[in-house]
Order: C-alpha cells, then sequence, then structure tokens
C-alpha cells in the first residue's frame, strides 16, 4: 500500500481544518450571515455548523443554522435544529414562529399551530406569529378561532389592509356579511390598490346582495387600479353574462385571455367565448366546465397564481421571509431582518 498518498490527504485535511478553526466565531458569524443574504442557504449552514460545533451552547449561531435550513428547503433538519435553539431559550418568540413555518411545509399543521401559540405566549407583540396563527385557524376551518384572533389583531391596532382582508374572508365564510363588507371597505381605505377586497366585495354585491350595477362598479375601481389582472375581467364578464349582455361579456373575456398565462385557464376562457359567440365547442380533455364564479388568482403576487386555499377565508401565506427576529439581544439591520447577530 502506498501509505504516503493516504498521508498526504490526512495532511491536506488537517492543515484546511486548522485553517478553519482559526476563523474566529465573529468572522464565521458574519460570513454566515452574509450567505443569508445572498440565499446561498447551503453554504450558510457549513459556516454555522462550525461555530456550534465548537460553541454548542450559542443560540445566535444555533439560531441561524435552523433559519439556513428552513431557507434551503431541509424542513425536517430545521425542525431539528430549532428544537435545539429553543432548549437554549425555550421563550424565544421568534424560534417557535420559524418553527411553525418548517413544520407547515411537512404538511404538520397542528404541531405548527402549537408552535406559533408558543410564539404567541412568549411574546404577544409578535405581530406576524399572531397573523400566521389566525390564518392557520382559517386554513383548517377553525373560524371561530380564526375570526378572534384576527380581531385581537385589528383591536390592538393592526389595522393594515390584508389584516381587515383576512378577517373579512373569514366573517364571509361565517355568513356575517355586514360585518365583512365593513372590512373590507376599511381593507380599501387602507391600501386602494387592494384589489382582492374590491373583489370580494364586488362577489357579496353580485352573489349575495343581487346588485349587479354595484359588483361591475367595484371590478371597474379594481381594473383601473390593476388593470393586469385576468380575474377581474373574468369575474366581470361573468357578471354580464349574467344579465344577458353576451357581446359585454365577450369583451372582458377576451381581455381576461391576455393577463391569463395558465394553459388550462385560457382554454376555458376561450370556450366561454365561444360559446357566448354561438361557435362549436371542443370540450378540453382535463379542464373543467367554465363556473359563473372562480377564485381570484393572486396573479400581481410573485408565485401565488395557483396558490392552494383550503378554506375560503384565504389566510395569509405562511412564509418563513416574513417573519422578522426582533429578539431583545440583537436587532439585524440586514433587509432580511432575521438574522440573530453574534453579540460583541
Amino acid at each position: 500500500m502506498k501509505k504516503f498518498f493516504l498521508s498526504g490527504v490526512v495532511i491536506t485535511v488537517l492543515a484546511m481544518s486548522s485553517a478553519l478553526f482559526a476563523q474566529s466565531t465573529e468572522s464565521l458569524m458574519n460570513a454566515g450571515n452574509e450567505l443569508l443574504q445572498r440565499g446561498a442557504f447551503d453554504q450558510a449552514v457549513t459556516q454555522f455548523r462550525q461555530i456550534v460545533s465548537r460553541e454548542p451552547r450559542n443560540f445566535e449561531a444555533q439560531y441561524n443554522l435552523a433559519f439556513a435550513y428552513l431557507g434551503w428547503g431541509r424542513n425536517s433538519n430545521a425542525v431539528d435544529e430549532f428544537r435545539k435553539a429553543l432548549s437554549l431559550r425555550p421563550n424565544s418568540s421568534h424560534a417557535w414562529g420559524n418553527l411553525a413555518i418548517a413544520y407547515e411545509n411537512q404538511g404538520k399543521t397542528n404541531d405548527a399551530i402549537n408552535a406559533l401559540s408558543n410564539a404567541v405566549k412568549y411574546d404577544p407583540n409578535n405581530i406576524t406569529a399572531r397573523i400566521n396563527l389566525a390564518s392557520m385557524y382559517a386554513n383548517t376551518n377553525r373560524l371561530n378561532q380564526a375570526i378572534n384572533a384576527y380581531m385581537d389583531i385589528v383591536k390592538s391596532g393592526h389595522r393594515e389592509s390584508n389584516v381587515m382582508l383576512n378577517l373579512a374572508k373569514c366573517l364571509i365564510s361565517a355568513n356575517r356579511i355586514e360585518e365583512a363588507k365593513n372590512y373590507l371597505r376599511e381593507s380599501i381605505a387602507a391600501d386602494p390598490s387592494n384589489v382582492e377586497a374590491r373583489w370580494e366585495l364586488a362577489d357579496i354585491f353580485w352573489k349575495r346582495e343581487k346588485e349587479p350595477a354595484k359588483a361591475i362598479n367595484e371590478l371597474k375601481l379594481a381594473i383601473s387600479v390593476r388593470p393586469d389582472v385576468g380575474s377581474l375581467y373574468d369575474q366581470l364578464a361573468g357578471i354580464f353574462e349574467s344579465e344577458g349582455q353576451k357581446p359585454e361579456a365577450v369583451e372582458q373575456l377576451k381581455k381576461a385571455l391576455v393577463y391569463t398565462t395558465d394553459v388550462l385557464a385560457k382554454e376555458r376562457i376561450q370556450a366561454r367565448i365561444d360559446r357566448l359567440e354561438g361557435k362549436n365547442v371542443r370540450q378540453t380533455t382535463g379542464s373543467a366546465p367554465a363556473p359563473q364564479m372562480k377564485q381570484m388568482r393572486r396573479e400581481d403576487e410573485s408565485g401565488s397564481g395557483s396558490q392552494r386555499r383550503v378554506a375560503p377565508a384565504a389566510p395569509v401565506k405562511v412564509d418563513f421571509g416574513d417573519l422578522l427576529d426582533e429578539e431583545e439581544e440583537t436587532k439585524s439591520a440586514d433587509p432580511m431582518g432575521d438574522l440573530m447577530k453574534k453579540k460583541k
């Protein structure tokens, strides 16, 4: 056996290990945080693993290691590492909140709800955790809990447009229509560009209150703000069609085609156009009959055009990038906002 080949490898590895060990914890933390900001999560894992191997009780490094796994999509690893972080600091609201996201990504909804409940328990001011908890209640059709949770958020002074929109959706599902209308109007007042709030209000006017003129007006206002959202034209066409105004319906459907990217959705819209124009309609394999009304496709949101909506309340999408870490020991000034920095 040629021993010198083996010894050469060993010497090289030891030299590299020594060089890495020579790096200070602070420099490793800084390098890891920079990698997280760039989205290089796999490389960040390597940096933070070096720190926790040296300092097993370093909460900041352990937290960031878990976060790096979460960003990388390694949810099982993220769960394990967030659990280790929580063993060091059980009252870390943001660690519980991020753990909830890892659980939700695995489809472990009950575990995610329990984790979010802990996040809120340890920090009632963690507004993101509170919104995500309300969202998950809605996702699991626990409407009363969702409504109460959203109401508490609103009463605490957080009257952001999307909070009131999601509260309104829950109220609609609970058939509390007048309350829902009030919150939808508040949502629009807070953010006139929130076209989904107008879409929901138009749906109430059209389907529940049988006032198509009001519904048409709301949709036209939404289109004036966001003329690139195909579902607005689609819904408007449905109202015109229900009122027997076929040419107007066709005109809106043709506009919907321009701003719709999903192939099956385009085929469905074209089939409706052909039917309204009296052409022979060929049934498309795999496509469903065109409904009078369809769920609004949030084509204005990145990656959400085909977003799954389990409950009619359409809660906020739980997204690890939304959780801001504001732990008392260090507040990050970086764009991601949730990186634990090594204390100096």
